[in-house]
């Protein structure tokens, strides 16, 4: 297990504890120590400790998000308090250096989508060779009471739901890109990958083939169409400290 550096990196707000910054704590196995003279806000404190020993402890599942997750913020909103936590190297107890590779993939900000449909344009061509939009693996849905228009397309899970809860193994990642393949000969269409799917992107051809998005090998078309870049194509950074 490793032990914890618990620090006040940042205040974007107004702590009235006060805390300041540079304060800390750290975590030993059971054991939290605060240095003499020093606090912790108790309200602070409960919302970090879930994941305190879940950072102690070493992972190794594909695109686990507890490594290269390491800032916290206060729960208080006037507060904004921004706690970093640094795993402690065994040798010499000083924070280690973690860098965890994260897979690209499609983010999306609605906030600056039109609903030009370029995105479902480009993808149903690009896979079809047509421009049928129903055959497109992104969609947009427009809520006409708030005037939003909204895509809908795979985020690439870590734990991808949608491989666990298929029962014909029609469903696999690319070496290549981390993308969810879809193997048109063994899928059934029973829509168990559609059901759970937290966002609701997995949709059906008119051959009943579940449409997923492919990250077209790595160079994603909608990507490149999007006129107001309400997609991109990133993994926040590449390596996260």
């Amino acid at each position: 297990m490793y032990d914890l550096k618990i620090v006040v990196e940042s205040i974007e707000g107004f702590c009235d504890l006060p805390m300041e910054i540079g304060d800390y704590f750290t975590v030993s196995g059971g054991k939290i120590e605060i240095p003499e003279g020093k606090h912790m806000c108790l309200w602070a404190l409960q919302s970090l400790m879930p994941v305190l020993p879940a950072k102690q402890r070493e992972l190794n599942e594909e695109n686990d998000w507890i490594p290269h997750t390491k800032r916290f913020i206060c729960p208080d909103p006037n507060g904004r308090v921004i706690f970093r936590i640094d795993r402690l190297d065994p040798k010499t107890g000083k924070p280690l250096e973690e860098e965890i590779e994260i897979p690209p993939r499609i983010l999306v900000n609605p906030d600056a989508c039109t609903g030009c449909r370029a995105c479902e344009t480009v993808c149903a061509f690009v896979h079809t060779q047509s421009f049928n939009a129903l055959r497109s693996r992104i969609k947009i849905e427009k809520n006409e009471i708030k005037g939003e228009d909204i895509p809908y397309i795979c985020r690439q899970c870590g734990d991808a739901p949608c491989i666990k809860a298929c029962p014909v193994e029609a469903l696999s990642r690319s070496p290549k890109t981390n993308a969810i393949l879809v193997d048109e000969d063994k899928c059934i269409g029973c829509n168990k990958c559609a059901e759970a799917c937290p966002f609701d992107a997995i949709s059906f051809n008119e051959n009943n083939v579940a449409l997923i998005c492919d990250l077209c090998d790595g160079d994603v078309e909608c990507v490149q169409r999007c006129p107001t870049d309400a997609l991109k194509f990133d993994n926040k950074g590449g390596r996260k400290k």
